[in-house]
């Protein structure tokens, strides 16, 4: 628990409104069972259903909170009226009488909790949405081309190269963001993987993909060189054979369009502060001490302080004249 935020925040001008909540704890002596009810009094709050602080949900349940001020020399005797419409407090003096007869939560804990609505959880705020553009420019598809190169391999002057669509080692020009398939099924590729690298020697792997075993029916190398990314620097070549089989690659932009994305998120957000499990005014532990009167509509207990129930004066040790006895005496 922590009043320092509460002390801050109520030297301001507008505060954010103070939140009641209350639990009711039962114990297995006394009622049967060990169960913690929470409870919030639905005033302090436009909402219309619970209220959650610290993790915990608090239901709605009307209450009327009286008598909680200290007087000169008594502890406060407040009383609870709650709510009775649902029978939701009926239903637990039920169970609880049916265990110990009478005891009509007689002895339950009554802990009063206040906080301000600034330190709430998120969860009892509005869903909030948000959207957001953004714009990026793309190859354009309509300028996109997919073309095929059937390869093939043969030996000029004892040196291997490789022919696409018959032409010997062409330099050949591709667009970013376009696809490019060499086909290697015919017999002649075998032992003879065509790759993409840089000039420099890297190989390069983004955008390609092998299928099959060259010189076998169904292989190829498909190659989709990024856009913006690709680099301008690249060659296809023989990966057993080196450079003598292969060329450069002319890389070129394509034409480009711009894309919309549209983002749309939501979430819940205390809007009126940061949620803080911790910030919240002293607690005021009571007992109940009977249940005053019980109807359809509503049910009333008087509550105590626990030294009032236990029969504790405070201060516990009192100075009389009996024992003091020129207490009241003046000395001239």
């Amino acid at each position: 628990m922590s009043t320092g935020p509460i002390i801050s925040d109520l030297q301001k001008i507008n505060p954010s409104s103070i939140i009641e909540l209350f639990t009711l704890e039962t114990t297995l002596a006394l009622h049967g069972s060990s169960q913690t009810y929470r409870f919030h009094n639905c005033t302090s709050l436009n909402n219309q259903g619970d209220v959650v602080w610290a993790g915990n949900s608090y239901i709605k349940l009307p209450i009327q909170a009286e008598g909680f001020a200290y007087q000169r020399g008594q502890l406060p005797r407040p009383t609870l009226t709650v709510s009775n419409a649902l029978g939701t407090i009926t239903a637990i003096l039920l169970n609880v009488n049916a265990v110990t007869v009478g005891n009509d939560l007689t002895g339950a804990t009554v802990t009063r909790i206040r906080t301000l609505a600034r330190y709430l959880d998120n969860i009892n705020f509005p869903v909030t949405t948000t959207t957001s553009t953004s714009t990026t420019t793309i190859a354009d598809p309509a300028d996109a081309e997919t073309v095929t190169y059937t390869v093939t391999v043969a030996n000029v002057g004892g040196v291997n190269i490789f022919l696409l669509n018959g032409v010997n080692n062409p330099v050949i020009t591709m667009k970013r963001g376009s696809t490019y398939i060499f086909d290697q099924s015919d017999s002649s590729n075998s032992g003879h993987p065509l790759r993409i690298k840089q000039n420099s020697g890297a190989s390069y792997s983004t955008g390609v993909t092998v299928a099959g075993t060259q010189g076998s029916a169904g292989s190829s190398v498909t190659f989709q060189p990024p856009y913006p990314d690709a680099p301008s620097d690249l060659r296809y070549y023989c990966t057993v054979h080196g450079n003598a089989m292969g060329n450069t690659i002319t890389m070129n932009n394509p034409n480009t369009t711009t894309q919309t994305t549209t983002t749309t998120s939501t979430q819940q957000v205390n809007n009126l502060g940061t949620p803080d499990p911790t910030a919240e005014f002293p607690r005021e532990v009571y007992k109940i001490d009977r249940k005053a009167s019980e109807n359809r509509e509503v049910v009333t207990f008087e509550l105590a302080a626990v030294f009032d129930l236990a029969g504790i004066r405070a201060p516990k040790r009192q100075c009389t004249r009996a024992d003091f006895p020129s207490i009241g005496t003046f000395i001239a």
